[in-house]
């Protein structure tokens, strides 16, 4: 480890984790060209200057979301053993060279495989280092690091769809896509690799800075499995992770389902183009609220019960998207699903970390990180399938209803695992 940052690390009057969650918060901002909310916004151009349909727009979101699940174990074995000063460069490096390509592109042929490999390198394979990055160094305050880590975050996808649609109307979607390029490279590449840190022990430190005694039940449990931590072999012979594995890619292919076609539904209902983004923008705001308020409150509540409301709640956030009619319900409409996009974005990595300590967390999220990149697979594309067969999203987003109701059993049956007697 580079001797300056650990002198840094050693005059600072705080504590350095906090570092990782700033620098983790900067690499998910630098990805957002990969977020299905950046998406939404390009895919009526690419419709109507290209005449492409939407089933094959959303295959490009699929394939890139295909890769990273199949290379998720791998990436997950990589952050255990390397740390995300390797990884989090590299893959924010593929999502840059990816949106210069796209800028580019007159062909469906390379923009689907330019647009995979923008996928590929952040919205999962980001998407899963910086949570574990970030636990590796919290336990007490695990939650609500993570709740800063995605509040932070969320910035980008605030200003993003709002600010791209309106560089779109001002010049055209090439240069927005170069713009997305740039800030990957300026906010992704650099601070990882100059100042991350694979966990406080390598530094001569402790998980929060401190040797702070725990009172709660709950905190205790959690400090249970840190001090006796899982390996993967041993997390995959328990019922518990394959419920929350199972769960995780109901609840990938419901988000991203939604997420990537939430524009096109609103230009449908009679939204206007622009206020179709700042619908997505409003979204974002509900992300960073809701990533804040869940983590937070996963230092105070069971985190399994948290997951249990979030999967009710997003089943019948359906009900509401179906009902949409006029701005003021698509506004409403997006805060509340973005509110629940950024609850899932901290419960998945805090409940294994709960349960499996967070020695072997990067390689066990990988596992979990198969299912996520299967249901970002299939959520667009089954949509965009649903529309071009019958004109309408109402079957693709009732068929997402019954998969979140499905996810809700599945989490209440994933109680937290315990090893049999040797």
């Amino acid at each position: 480890m580079n001797t300056v940052v650990r002198r840094a690390a050693a005059s600072m009057p705080f504590y350095y984790g906090w570092v990782i969650v700033a620098v983790a918060a900067a690499s998910n901002m630098s990805r957002v060209a990969s977020a299905v909310e950046v998406s939404s916004v390009f895919m009526p151009v690419f419709a109507r200057e290209f005449g492409w349909s939407r089933a094959l727009i959303a295959s490009a979101t699929s394939i890139g979301a295909l890769a990273s699940a199949l290379a998720g174990p791998l990436t997950g074995r990589l952050l255990d053993r390397y740390g995300p000063r390797v990884v989090i460069p590299v893959a924010v490096g593929v999502v840059a060279v990816g949106c210069f390509i796209v800028a580019g592109v007159s062909s469906s042929l390379v923009f689907v495989i330019a647009y995979g490999f923008v996928r590929f390198g952040g919205q999962t394979t980001v998407q899963l280092a910086t949570p574990v990055a970030v636990a590796k160094w919290f336990v007490r305050r695990r939650g609500t690091a993570t709740a800063v880590l995605f509040a932070a975050s969320a910035i980008t996808l605030i200003i993003a769809p709002l600010g791209l649609q309106l560089i779109i109307n001002a010049t055209n979607w090439r240069a927005g896509w170069v713009v997305l390029g740039t800030l990957a490279l300026l906010l992704g590449v650099l601070p990882a690799a100059a100042l991350l840190v694979r966990r406080p022990e390598d530094m001569g430190l402790r998980p929060d800075g401190d040797g702070g005694v725990v009172e709660s039940t709950l905190h205790r449990a959690t400090l249970q499995a840190d001090a006796n931590p899982w390996t993967l072999a041993e997390a995959m012979r328990t019922p518990t992770l394959w419920l929350l594995v199972a769960a995780t890619g109901l609840s990938s292919t419901v988000l991203i389902g939604v997420s990537f076609h939430q524009v096109s539904y609103y230009i449908e209902r009679g939204v206007a183009v622009t206020a179709g983004a700042a619908a997505v923008s409003i979204g974002s705001v509900g992300v960073a609220a809701g990533s804040g308020s869940f983590g937070w409150l996963a230092d105070h509540v069971p985190t399994r019960r948290l997951a249990m409301a979030a999967f009710a709640l997003l089943s019948l956030s359906i009900g509401l998207l179906l009902a949409v009619d006029g701005i003021a319900e698509v506004f409403a409409f997006a805060f509340v699903f973005g509110v629940l996009v950024g609850c899932f974005m901290v419960l998945p990595t805090l409940l294994l970390t709960a349960y499996y300590g967070r020695e072997s967390i990067g390689s066990i999220s990988g596992v979990s990180l198969l299912a996520a990149g299967l249901g970002a697979a299939l959520g667009p594309l089954l949509a965009g399938l649903f529309h071009d067969l019958t004109d309408s999203y109402r079957a693709a987003f009732l068929t997402f209803g019954g998969m979140a109701g499905l996810g809700t059993v599945l989490v209440t049956l994933a109680r937290r695992p315990w090893r049999s007697p040797a």
